[in-house]
């Protein structure tokens, strides 16, 4: 679907890709492994008569909280949720046949960089540009993902970027921790825009949104740029391993564990290794060896030497025959945090 770029792995749909199917739905895909035949990626905008984007004489409406798109898709578009070979599940998938066009953020961040035609696109070809000079990344290595990508941004939408390797995310991580630390466009949220995200990404978990807006304002990857709100996703290159994996649920937990690796939590998908794991309330006699999220907001939440609690689903895994276990956070009420702020 996507031609060979130099770096091979970016040949086919990978995070932070769009596609759009033939019947005009937009979907964001996840991950960078898909069945054969299928695109794994979750809905974010519909056609609506009364929506507030627009595209040409199409109106959209965004969409985005998981359980409410299965519904949808239920209801309305049973062809794209999928049991998927392996995961034990069924998941927001397109068959490759109902794709009517792949959006490539690369792509897009290159037209927008050459020219821009808004203002939030001229934020965006202003912010990759400083990241790029502070960090000695590549343009090449960056893309613009969103409703940017889709073109069905407002004039108030988020700039969302999205960076290729792990050495270029890591540059631009440390890039951007940089570009906050002066006086200047890019910083991080504070007051009632520091409490807003914290009550949109962890209203439904029924803890302290005071104690979690300090977490989220010393996050480096989303803030404000110009005064709009930015996030940026860092995407590995894919682990080989993982490709004949196979998975399968085995119900929701809540646990508590301590982090001994972080080394990945800034990457989409974003992974901590923990030990000591015991469940609240009891649980299956296993061991969790890690946390893993394919969510923005599971980034950044803890670091290393960290006692954390998270509640997520259970799975057992099996990957180059070896078996595992770990949680996987990012359904409706999912969380992690460092026990200080649980317990407060």
């Amino acid at each position: 679907m996507r031609a060979m770029e130099p770096g091979g792995w970016l040949s086919g749909p990978v995070e932070g890709d769009y596609v759009e199917t033939v019947e005009g739905l937009f979907l964001t895909v996840k991950g960078l492994h898909h069945p054969q035949g299928l695109v794994i990626a979750y809905l974010r905008y519909v056609p609506d008569s009364g929506g507030k984007r627009r595209r040409g004489e199409v109106r959209y409406r965004r969409v985005y909280d998981l359980d409410e798109t299965d519904e949808y898709l239920r209801v309305n578009h049973p062809l794209y949720l999928n049991e998927v070979e392996g995961k034990g599940l069924s998941l927001q998938s397109v068959p490759v046949d109902r794709i009517s066009r792949m959006y490539v953020p690369r792509e897009r961040l290159a037209a927008i960089l050459e020219s821009p035609r808004t203002e939030v696109e001229s934020i965006v070809a202003r912010f990759a540009s400083a990241i790029s000079r502070e960090g000695g990344v590549p343009l090449g290595d960056m893309g613009v993902s969103g409703s940017v990508l889709v073109d069905l941004a407002t004039s108030t939408s988020d700039v969302d970027l999205i960076v290729y390797g792990r050495d270029s995310g890591r540059r631009v991580y440390e890039a951007v921790r940089a570009l906050r630390e002066r006086e200047g466009c890019v910083r991080p949220y504070d007051g009632p825009s520091m409490r807003s995200v914290a009550v949109n990404r962890w209203g439904d978990t029924g803890l302290s949104l005071e104690d979690l807006s300090s977490l989220e304002s010393r996050k480096v990857l989303h803030g404000l740029v110009d005064g709009r709100d930015y996030f940026i996703r860092l995407v590995r290159e894919p682990d080989t391993s993982e490709e004949g994996e196979v998975s399968r649920p085995l119900g929701t937990v809540v646990l508590r564990g301590t982090v001994v690796g972080a080394d990945d939590s800034i990457y989409t998908p974003c992974s901590y290794e923990v030990e000591g794991c015991s469940f609240k309330g009891g649980g299956p006699d296993v061991d969790v060896d890690r946390l893993v999220s394919f969510r923005g907001k599971f980034t950044e939440q803890a670091v290393e030497g960290d006692v954390v609690e998270a509640r997520g689903t259970l799975e057992e895994v099996v990957s180059g025959g070896l078996t595992y276990h770990r949680v996987m956070l990012g359904r409706r009420g999912d969380y992690l945090f460092p026990v200080g702020l649980v317990d407060r």
